[in-house]
């Protein structure tokens, strides 16, 4: 363990650590590449419960769909009302991919940096409830990004036109605000629209229609 300039004990990086049998198989389920996002959110994702206080996630139905959607599904448009856990439960999957999937960068953008914000808070607070057999150490701990020691990085930040640029972004979780449209850029052209989040869906769901 060591502690960060935040006082904040986090799991210090690249140190031997010696598992027991049964911290090992935990290790496994949770490192399991189709159901590892599952067993680790519901065995060791801690979050604060606005009238029971910390308590693990354990997710409704409603909520494997979405996480199951997020693991199986390289574009997804989530139209969510609030308080419906989505949030959460992308924070849960964040925290996961990033321990679990080496070298992947991570952006969290939202309309308001408070939005991004509250997810980095979610993702700390369970990150430092887990135990140091499961959790990645980490290398860099701040309000707005976290770099592990596997090569994976967390990072928040608002929504700009040069939001992400320069990066080599693996998972990208974008916080769509109280908007029904974003503006996008083709790659090939450079040309820039703004399309509705159903067209949008359309467009990421047929090839043909992505090409045009």
């Amino acid at each position: 363990m060591t502690k960060t300039l935040e006082g904040v004990l986090v799991k210090a990086p690249y140190r031997r650590q010696t598992f027991s049998d049964d911290q090992l198989q935990e290790f496994l389920a949770c490192a399991d590449p189709q159901d590892g996002p599952h067993y680790f959110m519901d065995n060791f994702f801690h979050i604060q419960h606005p009238t029971q206080g910390k308590m693990l996630y354990h997710p409704f139905s409603y909520q494997k769909r979405l996480i199951e959607t997020y693991h199986s599904n390289r574009y997804s448009i989530s139209m969510m009302p609030r308080q419906t856990g989505k949030s959460t439960s992308a924070a849960g999957y964040i925290l996961w991919y990033a321990m679990f999937i080496p070298d992947s960068t991570i952006l969290i953008a939202a309309h308001k940096y408070t939005g991004a914000q509250e997810i980095m808070q979610r993702i700390r607070f369970a990150y430092e409830l887990c135990p140091d057999h499961i959790r990645a150490g980490a290398t860099s701990y701040n309000k707005g990004s976290i770099d592990f020691e596997n090569g994976s990085r967390i990072v928040s930040a608002t929504t700009t036109e040069t939001t992400g640029r320069g990066m080599s972004i693996t998972l990208l979780y974008c916080l769509d605000g109280e908007t029904t449209t974003v503006k996008i850029r083709n790659k090939q052209t450079l040309t820039e629209e703004k399309i509705t989040l159903q067209d949008l869906y359309i467009k990421l769901y047929n090839p043909q229609k992505i090409i045009e």
